[in-house]
């Protein structure tokens, strides 16, 4: 193609998701289980009242304002550092802010990679790695995430520099999360390694994980010197504030220089791809975390109640009426097993047929029910069965 780089990838570029999601919203008798979204109960899109509280009283001249620098005002990046490890990081760690999680992971990939290099991640996962992949002209390697094997030998057959994403807990579209017993054995495998190891966590759900999520943050002060992980935080999910891009990279590693000056080429990539952040967002979510931390705590309960039970009635029905699944701990999703992407395509192209819109992925049908209120999702596994 004329005037472009020849590496670019010419093939025309259309959003699965969004299409989907376009076309439910323009059929009134829609069950839209298509959305990456939290909704009420009310089918609306769910919002904390304490950031949107805080959001008001953010005057117009700030708003407008440019943020401090690419990397962001840094009460932000001192308070969301803070917030997404929750002190359970010793080992050396630097932060920046980026737009949404999306932003970090793309920042990670150019600091890190050449043209040609590969990138590991899910076979069964979010479909922009492959788009972030593609982007870069890198190759991809996939593992079952059920599998530890499987993810072994992903990592010893890349010679040169590993870099590996893990989506846990809450992995977007399976709803899997890693324990904390088989992470360490997969921070084992990396420390093993006798080559540079890149691990990005891509954390954007991890704030509705039951449990103690962030335990696993721990192994992170016995890496090796080759080990660098970097953690992609999204306040997207974190604080409902999805069309603000906002998010965070964090960067651990052994020695403080090096992550300076690691930071600081962050820094440089963020002027040259977006410049600038989104001021008034930064202002709010540290307002939010610095004034409101514990009505927020308390929203956060409430919307994981909310979750937990449409994803147990979802999941109990399914078994009962026999519709398999894949295995999930918490998330906004479940996923439908469909090994054979041929007959998936046939079952998804039936349930829009029956004004039921998912999202199709490797092997699987992804279901949101983030987006769908309890009365919907009541019955809603046997209905999907009876059209498989």
């Amino acid at each position: 193609m004329k005037f472009v780089r020849k590496t670019e990838n010419t093939k025309r570029y259309v959003d699965n998701i969004f299409s989907v999601v376009n076309a439910a919203k323009k059929d009134p008798e829609a069950i839209n289980a298509t959305a990456g979204c939290l909704y009420g109960e009310d089918g609306k899109l769910f919002t904390y009242d304490c950031v949107y509280k805080s959001e008001a009283e953010i005057t117009p001249a700030q708003r407008a304002a440019y943020s401090a620098s690419p990397a962001g005002n840094q009460e932000y990046i001192d308070l969301i550092r803070d917030f997404v490890t929750g002190g359970r990081i010793k080992n050396h760690h630097m932060a920046m802010a980026t737009p949404g999680g999306t932003g970090a992971i793309s920042c990670a990939v150019s600091t890190c990679l050449e043209e040609g290099d590969s990138i590991i991640y899910p076979k069964i996962a979010w479909g922009n790695y492959r788009v972030i992949c593609d982007e870069h002209n890198l190759k991809s390697i996939n593992y079952d995430v059920y599998d530890l094997d499987d993810l072994f030998a992903a990592i010893d057959s890349v010679k040169d520099k590993v870099f590996l994403i893990i989506n846990s807990p809450c992995q977007n579209p399976l709803g899997h999360a890693y324990t904390f017993k088989q992470w360490n054995l997969i921070m084992e495998k990396l420390n093993s390694l006798d080559r540079e190891a890149v691990l990005l966590c891509d954390i954007a759900y991890i704030d509705y994980a039951s449990g103690d999520p962030k335990k696993y943050f721990e192994l992170f002060d016995e890496i090796n010197d080759n080990v660098l992980v970097l953690l992609a935080a999204s306040c997207s999910k974190a604080f409902s504030y999805y069309g603000q891009r906002l998010g965070a990279l964090i960067a651990v590693n052994n020695d403080e220089e090096f992550l300076d000056h690691y930071m600081n080429l962050c820094s440089r990539t963020a002027r040259a791809t977006w410049s600038n952040l989104n001021n008034a967002g930064m202002l709010n979510i540290a307002s939010v975390l610095r004034d409101h931390r514990e009505e927020y705590e308390t929203e956060l309960k409430a919307a994981m109640e909310m979750l937990k039970q449409r994803t147990d009635l979802f999941i109990r029905q399914a078994k009962d009426c026999g519709l398999e699944l894949y295995q999930s701990a918490d998330g906004f999703f479940v996923t439908i097993r469909v090994k054979d992407n041929e007959e998936r395509d046939r079952i998804h192209e039936r349930l829009v047929d029956h004004h039921i819109y998912t999202i199709k992925v490797n092997e699987g049908i992804r279901v949101g029910l983030c987006s769908t209120p309890l009365y919907i999702v009541d019955g809603l596994a046997e209905k999907i069965k009876e059209l498989s």
